[in-house]
């Protein structure tokens, strides 16, 4: 290997180090109790990919989806999330409309 392809490859480790380092910051940040940390690293993890399926959700926490969903949207006011990170919260996990107290069935 020569000096310019060593130079080449130490570049490409610091920039791929560089990014993952930057994708776990959201599920390292520290939260005001361990369910807020619990609840928003699980659905960081997954909103890359649209949202967790029902069956993770119910796996990791005993929950439906629009439960989980309810309990994420309760927490993130009381978290460290920055903005963007909360975007992307949204997409993945939209919030589901009140109906004065009654749930559609």
């Amino acid at each position: 290997m020569t000096s310019d392809e060593r130079t080449t490859s130490s570049e490409h480790d610091r920039v791929h180090l560089r990014h993952a380092t930057q994708d776990a910051a959201p599920r390292m940040r520290k939260h005001r109790d361990k369910e807020t940390a619990l609840l928003i690293g699980f659905a960081s993890m997954w909103a890359p990919y649209g949202g967790a399926s029902d069956d993770e959700i119910l796996v990791h926490f005993g929950l439906s989806k629009p439960q989980f969903i309810d309990r994420l949207w309760q927490k993130i006011p009381e978290s460290s999330c920055a903005p963007e990170e909360i975007q992307r919260l949204a997409w993945a996990y939209p919030r589901r409309p009140r109906m004065n107290g009654f749930k559609p069935l």
